[in-house]
């Protein structure tokens, strides 16, 4: 299941070391990055032409997973 927190309140949850994915959201992409697991460099990954929610969410999940991220982080 998944939970929105303000990242203060997110951090946390995220464990010490790990990958994390931040997302850009905008009208028509996502812009997608992810950071190494010291977190302490991101870099872009993939922009997502957006087409519909299940679509989007999937691409975004596989991303993640495929980076065993921990955590989601999107970009306000």
């Amino acid at each position: 299941m998944a939970i929105v927190l303000p990242l203060v309140e997110a951090a946390p949850h995220f464990g010490q070391r790990g990958a994390l994915i931040g997302l850009d959201l905008g009208t028509k992409t996502i812009g997608v990055a992810s950071c190494d697991p010291d977190r302490k460099l991101a870099t872009g990954v993939e922009t997502i032409a957006r087409k519909n929610f299940t679509a989007d969410a999937g691409r975004v999940l596989a991303l993640a997973a495929e980076r065993r991220a921990s955590g989601l982080v999107l970009g306000l």
